[in-house]
């Protein structure tokens, strides 16, 4: 039955590849206008938007200083973009079979079942590590935790960074890819992940919603 479901996902996946891409550049403008406005909206003296804020701003300022230079390659970055490549392969029901990671020399994950594009672009747009600090403030409230607000904010500068530092001609998930679909679908997808996150960070998951429901509307109206 697995196999069943994992065949029919990548399949799908490979029908909708290209109109999903253009769909993208059609909703880069109006998710640009989204996060201008969200933006609008924060307020450093929030309880919620503070600790986000200077978590970002401070690891940003340190990876300038000090990580932009000398640990970029680091075996954490390498083992949060392999855990996202994984966390796609489990979500459209592939098997991992190995994770190796290295300190110098990179690391690979393997799987069975095929795989599909959006296992080998997801770390280029998708912040792992912040999403899972989402899951946990849903859970335990943001008020009483203003360390994984702070921790956020850490997750999305570091996430901002090392995509910057990844995402090049010479990547090979980006040739696997294809140049141009990665230039129409990565900028959209990126900007609507942080929209994402800043909305949980203004309102929580149900300000997270509204904020992304331009997406369905922007759907509805090219059907």
């Amino acid at each position: 039955m697995t196999k069943i479901v994992r065949k029919l996902l990548n399949f799908c996946l490979g029908l909708v590849k290209w109109p999903l891409a253009f769909l993208m550049i059609y909703l880069l403008p109006d998710s640009i206008l989204e996060m201008l406005e969200l933006l609008e909206k924060s307020e450093l003296e929030s309880d919620q938007v503070a600790p986000f804020i200077y978590g970002f701003l401070g690891y940003f300022a340190a990876w300038f200083v000090l990580f932009k230079r000398y640990f970029m390659g680091s075996w954490l970055s390498t083992l949060e973009h392999e855990l996202t490549h994984g966390l796609f392969a489990v979500i459209t029901f592939h098997k991992i079979t190995e994770l190796k990671t290295s300190y110098l020399s990179g690391g690979h994950i393997r799987y069975t079942g095929g795989g599909n594009w959006l296992i080998t672009i997801a770390p280029y747009f998708f912040p792992t590590l912040s999403f899972l600090i989402m899951g946990i403030l849903s859970i335990v409230g943001t008020a009483e935790t203003p360390w994984l607000n702070l921790a956020l904010g850490v997750s999305v500068a570091y996430h901002l960074t090392s995509t910057w530092h990844e995402t090049h001609l010479g990547q090979t998930d980006i040739k696997e890819v294809g140049y141009l679909y990665s230039f129409l679908f990565l900028p959209a997808a990126n900007i609507i992940s942080y929209i994402a996150i800043l909305a949980f960070v203004l309102g929580g998951p149900g300000q997270l919603l509204e904020s992304l429901s331009f997406i369905q509307e922007a759907m509805a109206w090219t059907l």
